[in-house]
């Protein structure tokens, strides 16, 4: 009688973390192009000579080769090669700290297949792959000198797939132009978006958080230039911290609203943290 091999598959992945397992092993939860979210075991990758050592470290893209057994939650990864680790270059603590925020943002938000349609959830983790691909590439690139704004873009660019991008051009309820300005605009994550100030007035209590022409300026370019432009915008070297605050505090707050499991990532909120300790 043969013996049947077991069955394989290899793929570009994202570590989006990593835990030890035993004395010597890794469970490593993925994020792959080809087969969606994974979670393997690596077998003693915490030897010091391990060749499946590298392939477990969270923010490094991989190609790697692992079990793909549907009746196993625990998939074995084999071998496989390092294509890309934004820690190798010079990383500040700043990147790091928006590189883990967005490895865990993509971690607990995992979009949802469509009930009954066994594809939906590839095609969207595929999509997925592709944002936290190009996002991981450009902060560690030479011209990813904006570290916030970039993860400002990927978190767009992360509703924008789930289909959820505010609106940030029309007033959310009454549909008036906003991009010469609207009076005393909110932005409301319960209305979708930014609100004029009209709506925002209109009724007994006042619609979502204020929000500056400044920072309206700053939603266009990151729902419109994306992770791949935003680096070009021409204002990004006048994001400040009081511009970088109020735009992060908008989007925790419509993430949070929208996104099933959301919470604001530890690194970020250490990060945080440490700023306000040093002031």
């Amino acid at each position: 009688m043969g013996v049947l091999s077991r069955p394989t598959a290899n793929s570009t992945a994202l570590v989006l973390r990593s835990w030890p397992c035993g004395e010597t092993s890794v469970i490593a939860s993925l994020l792959t192009m080809d087969h969606g979210y994974v979670k393997v075991i690596a077998k003693a990758a915490r030897r010091p000579r391990s060749k499946l050592r590298p392939l477990v470290e969270p923010g490094r893209l991989v190609a790697v080769e692992f079990s793909l057994d549907p009746q196993r939650e625990l998939q074995y990864l084999r071998a496989g090669g390092v294509d890309h680790d934004p820690m190798g270059a010079v990383a500040t603590l700043e990147s790091s700290a928006f590189l883990l925020g967005a490895l865990e943002l993509v971690d607990r938000c995992r979009p949802l297949a469509a009930p009954g349609s066994a594809g939906a959830g590839e095609a969207d983790t595929a999509a997925i792959f592709q944002i936290c691909d190009a996002f991981v590439r450009m902060l560690s690139s030479a011209t990813g000198n904006q570290p916030a704004l970039l993860f400002f873009a990927f978190e767009c660019e992360l509703l924008a797939r789930h289909g959820m991008i505010p609106e940030v051009r029309a007033c959310a309820v009454c549909g008036v132009d906003l991009t010469s300005g609207g009076g005393a605009l909110r932005f409301s994550a319960a209305e979708g978006g930014v609100v004029c100030g009209a709506c925002a007035r209109d009724g007994e209590s006042v619609r979502g958080r204020p929000l500056s022409e400044e920072a309206l300026t700053v939603l266009h370019a990151l729902t419109a230039a994306g992770i791949a432009g935003i680096c070009s915008w021409p204002q990004a070297d006048s994001f400040d911290r009081a511009l970088r605050r109020e735009i992060g505090a908008h989007l925790h707050y419509f993430l949070g609203y929208h996104l099933p499991g959301y919470r604001l990532p530890t690194a970020l909120d250490l990060l945080r943290a440490g700023k306000e300790d040093r002031r």
